[in-house]
């Protein structure tokens, strides 16, 4: 069996917060973390229990390994959890309805995704019973990171 995702694939490392905002100062403090502008956007996401519009809010590291930083939305899979850093994996894919379909065949239920007309698209949210959290995104979304993040760079 070809294995739904490939390590080379493997982008960024996301961590929810409950202050986008102050993670970000407070990592560049520490760690000397440069970001992208903060990116805002609204969109249909389907949850467990049905779908709800959402505002998600997220900036990423210009250095690497890349991080990406998510705004806590609670009561959805977007909840900062206390002493838990790391909310999960993220991964570029060329389809994510067949990867997150691949995904579920090897036990990682869906958590969440976005829907664009009905249709899951550009990413979802795979949880492992382990706890180990899969972000499969849309390669065409962002052909190219390097340009990507330049292109959020604050001036």
């Amino acid at each position: 069996m070809t294995p739904p995702l490939n390590a080379a694939d493997l982008y960024h490392t996301g961590i929810v917060v409950p202050d986008l905002e102050a993670s970000m100062a407070r990592l560049a403090e520490v760690a000397g973390y440069r970001w992208t502008t903060i990116q805002s956007a609204e969109l249909t996401i389907r949850l467990a229990d049905g779908e709800r519009i959402l505002t998600l809010r997220y900036a990423y590291s210009l250095d690497g390994p890349h991080l990406e930083l998510v705004q806590e939305i609670p009561g959805t899979p977007w909840t900062a959890a206390p002493r838990v850093a790391t909310h999960h994996l993220g991964y570029f894919c060329d389809d994510v309805p067949a990867t997150s379909k691949l995904l579920e065949e090897s036990g990682f239920a869906f958590e969440a995704g976005a829907v664009l007309e009905g249709t899951p698209s550009l990413f979802a949210y795979h949880l492992d019973p382990s706890g180990v959290r899969i972000e499969v995104v849309d390669r065409g979304l962002i052909p190219d990171f390097p340009t990507y993040l330049r292109a959020r760079t604050p001036r």
